[in-house]
C-alpha cells in the first residue's frame, strides 16, 4: 500500500482528490490530508511539501482561477525543480470545470436538460457561476436551497454548496 498526502484548498477540491485516488486502481492510501481555506496556504507550503515529498508522495491540487496559464503558475510555485513525488496538478479555471466534465452525471444529479451543460468546462471563464446558474434551472428543491444563496445573502454560493457537491463527487 502506498501512502500518500493530499494538499487542496478547500473541502470540494479534498472530496475530488479522494475519488481519483480510490478510482485509481492502485494501493494508494492517504495517509495525510492538508487543506486550508484558498490556494494562499498551498502556494506558501510548497517548500514544505517538496521536503514531505522526499519521503512520501505529495499530491497538490489547485486552480488556476485568474492565472494565464498553468505552466506560468507551476513556474511562479515551484522555486525548484519538483521532487519526483512532488505532483503538482492544476484545475482549469476551477475545480467546478471538473465537476462540469461529466455532463451527463451532472445533469442527472441537478435535474435539469443534458443539453445545457457545456462540453468544454475548462474554457469557461468563471466554471462556478455558470455551474449556479445551471442550478437555478434545477428541479431539485433541495439542491437548490443549498447551492444557492439565500435571498438579499452577500455570499456567492449557499451554505450547503460544498455538502452537496461532495455527494456527487463521492456518489455520482
Amino acid at each position: 500500500m502506498i501512502e500518500i498526502a493530499i494538499a487542496t484548498e478547500d473541502a470540494l477540491s479534498e472530496a475530488v482528490l479522494e475519488t481519483l485516488v480510490q478510482h485509481s486502481g492502485r494501493p494508494v492510501q492517504i495517509a495525510a490530508r492538508l487543506r486550508r481555506q484558498g490556494f494562499g496556504y498551498l502556494k506558501s507550503r510548497m517548500a514544505s511539501f517538496h521536503q514531505m515529498a522526499q519521503w512520501r508522495p505529495v499530491l497538490v491540487l489547485t486552480d488556476l482561477d485568474q492565472a494565464h496559464c498553468a505552466p506560468l503558475l507551476l513556474r511562479d510555485w515551484l522555486r525548484q525543480p519538483p521532487a519526483p513525488n512532488l505532483l503538482l496538478r492544476v484545475a482549469v479555471r476551477e475545480i467546478e470545470a471538473w465537476l462540469l466534465a461529466d455532463g451527463e452525471a451532472f445533469a442527472t444529479f441537478m435535474g435539469i436538460d443534458p443539453g445545457k451543460v457545456p462540453t468544454q468546462p475548462e474554457r469557461l471563464p468563471d466554471p462556478k457561476q455558470r455551474l449556479l446558474s445551471l442550478v437555478r434551472q434545477s428541479r431539485q428543491r433541495d439542491v437548490k436551497r443549498d447551492l444557492l444563496p439565500a435571498p438579499g445573502s452577500r455570499t456567492v454560493q449557499g451554505l450547503g454548496y460544498n455538502e452537496q457537491l461532495i455527494r456527487f463527487v463521492r456518489d455520482h
